[in-house]
Parts: structure tokens; sequence; C-alpha cells
């Protein structure tokens, strides 16, 4: 049960469906991505083309790197079908950012998609077994809200914990964090 060299296959299936068209970016595989099958990673152009274009309608993309999940296909035995059409689903990705500066799974992209696979169909999700390879994290995160008292759990803390409100009473909400000895409280700052 090998890998295959998925950069090998970008090269091939550049020349045979996008006419080379794609740039020459880092295609590999990712270990930490689990029930994602593939993700196509793209930046902003410089600021100079990016302030220019801001009055044109928008931001200039570029494709930067295409990722693969190498514990999703490890599940699947590196079925070479599978690793195929997921590098396409994603080198479409990278040819209309790229070409067409557009993102998403658009109708464009739909349409390439089916022109390239034969298949009529939605080419967004995947039916891969993903048994086993999420791993349960531990909801340690109390937050209450100082209005209604309704209270839930969630994984980690947020970024920001200031500003978040109740969706029921909209009052603000705090966080405590559980899994420190001294239990941490983020308040709302009071006005």
């Amino acid at each position: 049960m090998n890998r295959p060299n998925i950069k090998a296959m970008f090269h091939r299936l550049n020349d045979e469906h996008f006419n080379g068209e794609i740039p020459d970016i880092p295609v590999v595989w990712n270990t930490r991505m689990t029930t994602t099958a593939g993700y196509c990673r793209y930046k902003r152009s410089g600021l100079a083309e990016a302030f220019a274009n801001r009055y044109a309608g928008g931001q200039t993309l570029e494709p930067t790197k295409i990722d693969l999940s190498n514990k999703l296909f490890r599940n699947e035995g590196y079925d070479l079908a599978k690793i195929e059409r997921t590098l396409i689903h994603e080198m479409v990705h990278a040819f209309l950012v790229h070409k067409y500066n557009e993102k998403g799974h658009t109708q464009r992209f739909q349409r390439m998609m089916t022109n390239i696979t034969g298949e009529y169909k939605n080419h967004r999700c995947h039916s891969y077994n993903t048994e086993g390879l999420r791993r349960k994290q531990e909801k340690k995160v109390k937050w209450t809200c100082t209005g209604c008292d309704a209270e839930g759990w969630k994984v980690r803390m947020p970024k920001r914990p200031f500003g978040h409100i109740c969706r029921g009473c909209r009052s603000p909400v705090t966080f405590t964090d559980t899994s420190k000895k001294a239990s941490l409280n983020i308040f709302p700052p009071k006005f």
C-alpha cells in the first residue's frame, strides 16, 4: 500500500485536462486533514496589484498549494481512482482561481468537472470512508448567558471572547475554561 506520486499525477493531469495552464504549485500529502479529501490553497496577489484591482471589482488571487489527505486516502487503501478524482477537483479550483480569479463551487466549476469526469452531478462532496479518522474532542469550555442563564459547551475558548451574545435573549455571554485548575472566567466588559 504505497502512496502514489501525486506531483507526477498533477503534471500529467495538468497536461491532459488544462493544457498545462495551472502554475507548477506544490502538491503534498497533508497528515493533519482527516475528513476533507483535498484542499486548494490560494493567496491574494501583491499589494500593488490588489490595490489596482480593488477598483476593477476585486482582488487578484493565485493558487499556492494543493493538499490531499494522507489519513483519508490511506484509509481507502490509496485508491488511485479516488485520488485522481480528488486531485482533479482541486486542480479545477486552482485553474479557475488562476485564470478567472474565481473561487468556490460555481457553475463554471460544475461545468468543468462534468466535462472532465463525464458525470453530471454535484461535484462538491465525497462519500469516502471516514470511520475512525476524526478524533473526538472533549468540550471543556462552558458558556453561560448573563440574562436568561442558558448554557452550553464548546471545545475551545473563542479567540475573541468579548462581544458574544445569547441567541435567545440577546444578553452577553461569559465563557469558563473548566480544564484549568483555577478556572478562568472571561466576562464581557462593563459599559
